[in-house]
């Protein structure tokens, strides 16, 4: 299938040219659309749909999303389909499992679909290179919501996660305790660093036993590696876990050994998914102003649909809180 780089090298115009061009911007003028819509059309490029779609009223976002096992990412693709539904477009959806090939994949097959603008959600650590080959490629605007990543060339909001991180190590620290472990999955590295930095921060002591990784992920993940943290017999106090899930799991594990919590170990979580206040006990979590990441990236996406000539590039880090529940106390003299 041909590409927007081989349309513009015939064309002998830039990509961008062309992207806009098969947008029908008002930055291109009428002759060089209808040269490169010939061009595109004896390549049998699918630019048509894009075309179609604006002139009934309507368009077409992509979103990439990891997943949405998890209530964090379903939360942020809920907001993300409201804003948009409510401006009269709609949304096409790819899940990546975190797989940085399914993640180029859809890029791809979202530009041939034509839709107008994507919303990049990604844990990738090593996504710049997929962007600097997507700047390349086309102009369609593209907004990132991602936690590991900094560009100056997309627009990109994150939550800040060191900062939840520590709110979530220094409640356990005021709440006396000094044996603090982590658990999490390998696609939550990121956080266990940032815990070492806090703690180091704080002068406490760690304890490799206590702080765990594995390749399961959700409550399997938080079940198996806290069972194995307690069949050592040396135990910490206080469990972080690298998200609300894992922090379930490792919930249950210490009940299925006999103990409770908070009593004989406190366990708090990251993300406030739903079930988080339901839970027995209710679990204290670092929110994050999720929905608030979903409104404020579909929204800048659509400026720079509707306003060609918009070419603001915005960073925003948006602050999370911690919300105290059951699953934390004081430690036990």
């Amino acid at each position: 299938m041909a590409t927007l780089k081989e349309i513009a090298e015939i064309a002998g115009v830039n990509v961008s040219t062309v992207s806009k061009a098969l947008r029908d911007s008002s930055d291109i003028n009428e002759e060089t659309k209808l040269k490169i819509s010939r061009i595109a059309g004896e390549l049998n490029y699918k630019h048509g749909i894009i075309k179609r779609k604006m002139s009934n009223g309507f368009g077409t976002i992509g979103v990439i999303c990891p997943e949405i096992a998890s209530d964090y990412y379903a939360q942020i693709i809920r907001k993300i389909e409201d804003e948009i539904k409510g401006e009269g477009y709609f949304c096409i959806i790819g899940f990546t499992d975190f797989d940085a090939e399914k993640e180029q994949y859809y890029l791809r097959n979202l530009l041939d679909a034509g839709v107008q603008g994507i919303i990049f959600i990604s844990e990738n650590p090593e996504l710049n290179s997929v962007l600097l080959e997507y700047k390349k490629d086309t102009s369609i605007p593209l907004v990132l919501i991602a936690q590991n990543t900094e560009t100056r060339e997309f627009d990109c909001i994150k939550i800040d996660d060191g900062y939840g991180i520590k709110l979530a190590v220094e409640h356990l620290i005021r709440a006396g305790h000094k044996d603090i472990g982590y658990i999490g999955d390998e696609l939550s590295c990121a956080r266990l660093d940032t815990f070492v930095k806090v703690m180091q921060e704080n002068n406490m002591k760690l304890n490799k036993k206590w702080m765990q990784t594995g390749r399961e992920r959700f409550e399997k993940c938080g079940y198996e590696l806290m069972g194995g943290i307690l069949k050592n017999g040396d135990m910490p106090t206080a469990i972080l876990g690298a998200y609300d899930d894992i922090a379930i799991g490792a919930i249950k594990a210490i009940h299925d050994h006999g103990m409770a919590v908070p009593d004989d170990i406190s366990v708090i979580g990251i993300d406030n998914i739903r079930v988080a206040s339901y839970y027995n006990p209710e679990i204290t979590t670092v929110a994050g102003p999720v929905e608030e990441m979903g409104k404020i990236a579909a929204k800048l996406l659509l400026k720079k649909i509707k306003d060609d000539c918009y070419k603001v590039v915005q960073n925003v880090m948006l602050q999370p809180a911690l919300i105290r529940r059951k699953s934390t106390a004081e430690k036990r003299l």
